[in-house]
């Protein structure tokens, strides 16, 4: 009980610590992140309609020329400018109704009739074409705007995409002087002090960084959603995504392109797909901080365990250089909903890059981070 105690004592104090050093840091970055986002994607939705808006008003003069041209054309001539000229109206017609937006049923017919003379190599993407839009005809939704971003599917995209590359950084910037500012501050004597048990020390303090960082991305989960939601909808929840893709290279393509081989794949609603994105994400940031906090042992600097830490951050933007070793990067695999997806081995054009192969990396970096953490911690002298 006692030892319990010493330890809840020094999780207080290492989390009352990082606030004090790090709370405003985080409140500003939450503000910017969410409130810099959501105008970010807002304007970019807007730039999108405007763009489509352009395209009309372009399409509508043409369809006024070409009318003129119609009425001095005779002949041939006559007849293609008239079907010129339905064409560019069918294309207004659809940009003003439809925008993008597909009508599910009829897109599942095409695609169905056109299943048997697909390709063995291409019926992969049909088959799961199809099983999207049966889902959606399933749960309501006849029409769908792919393009459309909305308070639910933000989420998804933050924590699955590059933003994790922010994550990461303020990740590093948290926990990499966790052990180093001690040292450097000669305050590391005086923890001794209090709890002898030096272990203790370093599990609290990675911990403390884990609740702090967690909790940032939690709040960041929310805040981004009901942002988003209010500037442009909230969205359906039932929104479809296909996971769990074991990806195989398409033959007779110079370079080799990753196709969806025919068989069994998972589909996830919306919902689901956001709240594990955010869960993967955690996982994939705490073991980042495991890293950072080792570091910050291993070179006893806070300058140099930033650096190297930022370093080892920014060097998934490095890995088509490093090739196929660059798996092995834990940088690599931040967001690790795009390794269950399949975005990242599209990306990098590496088959490897899987959900479990991820996950596999990331424990490994972990084990020997914290292997390394606690058997230093005991030999660390004041």
């Amino acid at each position: 009980m006692k030892g319990h105690n010493i330890f809840s004592a020094l999780y207080r104090n290492e989390l009352e610590k990082l606030w004090a050093h790090r709370g405003r840091t985080l409140v500003i970055a939450f503000l910017v992140m969410v409130l810099g986002g959501t105008f970010l994607v807002y304007h970019a939705q807007q730039a999108s309609q405007s763009a489509v808006r352009q395209s009309i008003a372009f399409q509508k003069a043409q369809v006024v020329q070409l009318k003129n041209q119609v009425r001095h054309a005779t002949g041939t001539e006559k007849q293609t400018l008239q079907s010129q000229l339905q064409q560019e109206q069918q294309s207004i017609y659809q940009m003003e109704h439809q925008t993008n937006t597909v009508n599910v049923k009829q897109q599942i017919q095409g695609l169905e009739s056109g299943l048997q003379k697909t390709p063995v190599a291409f019926k992969g993407e049909t088959l799961e074409s199809l099983a999207l839009d049966r889902y959606m005809v399933a749960h309501g939704l006849s029409h769908y705007n792919n393009q459309t971003e909305n308070g639910f599917r933000i989420v998804g995209e933050l924590f699955g995409g590059t933003a994790m590359l922010l994550f990461a950084l303020l990740a590093v910037g948290i926990s990499g002087d966790r052990i180093s500012s001690e040292m450097e501050g000669g305050t590391w004597g005086v923890l001794l002090l209090h709890a002898p048990q030096r272990v203790k020390v370093y599990v609290a303090k990675l911990v403390a960084a884990l609740t702090m960082m967690w909790g940032f991305m939690m709040a960041s989960a929310i805040g981004f959603f009901a942002a988003v939601s209010v500037a442009l909808g909230v969205g359906s929840a039932m929104v479809p995504h296909v996971v769990g893709l074991r990806l195989t290279v398409r033959p007779g393509t110079v370079p080799p392109q990753l196709t969806v081989p025919v068989q069994p794949f998972h589909i996830l609603p919306q919902w689901s797909y956001d709240l594990i994105a955010l869960a993967l994400a955690m996982l994939a940031i705490g073991g980042l901080i495991a890293i950072a906090v080792a570091l910050s042992m291993l070179t006893r600097s806070t300058v140099f365990s930033l650096i190297v830490g930022a370093v080892l951050v920014l060097s998934m933007v490095l890995a088509h250089v490093a090739g196929p070793m660059a798996i092995v990067d834990p940088a690599l695999h931040l967001p690790l909903m795009g390794d269950w997806t399949g975005s990242l081995a599209m990306q990098y054009d590496m088959i490897g890059m899987t959900l479990r192969n991820g996950v596999i990396v990331l424990m490994l970096w972990v084990m020997a981070a914290v292997s390394f953490g606690v058997w230093s911690a005991r030999r660390l002298d004041v």
